[in-house]
């Protein structure tokens, strides 16, 4: 199976070798970068490995140039197969915030579960801005060793949530971007 090139806003500063606020504080206001064209995981925007590399200038022009040294370390480290272009060519995602609402427990029981190991929930396919991501095949196919290893059958899954993540109407926890900042205090 083909594995697709993802970045999270820090790998996206780094294969064009600026600060990751960059991203979120200059590109995206000024409306170089949108979120539109990102799909939204656990309340972080992530975007298809082929719209990164494409969103490079040409070379010898000012600006944006593609660091294609560490464009192949984190393809390596990915173990990406192939660049998409679109957010709808992603593959579902799933990160601590959907997996709690796939099994109908918290994220901090997901995220628990996780840290504290013994084959729980499956490796992660990705880790990218310091958040760890499944994909959604991933997550399926440990779906049995997980509910069995759930304390009293606790975590079970959600069919409704499968669903709406492989039909991308997915609207439940994780899926708007997380307020940060003097934004999420202001709200409070």
């Amino acid at each position: 199976m083909a594995k697709p090139l993802i970045v999270g806003r820090k790998e996206f500063a780094k294969i064009y070798n600026v600060a990751p606020t960059a991203v979120s504080d200059r590109w995206i206001p000024d409306g170089i970068l949108s979120y539109e064209d990102a799909v939204i995981v656990s309340g972080k925007p992530f975007w298809p490995g082929g719209l990164a590399v494409d969103f490079a200038l040409p070379p010898g022009s000012r600006g944006r140039q593609l660091d294609e040294k560490l464009l192949a370390e984190l393809e390596k480290e990915q173990k990406a197969t192939v660049r998409p272009k679109k957010k709808g060519e992603l593959p579902p995602l799933v990160g601590l915030q959907e997996y709690g609402a796939l099994f109908g427990v918290s994220k901090f029981i997901a995220a628990n579960a996780r840290n504290r190991g013994g084959g729980m929930l499956p490796a992660e396919d990705y880790l990218l801005s310091g958040s760890p991501l499944w994909l959604l095949d991933t997550v399926l196919e440990a779906a049995e060793s997980t509910m069995e290893k759930s304390r009293g059958g606790v975590w079970q899954l959600q069919q409704d949530v499968v669903d709406a993540l492989r039909e991308g109407r997915y609207d439940g926890p994780g899926s708007v971007i997380a307020k940060r900042g003097k934004a999420a205090v202001s709200e409070s």
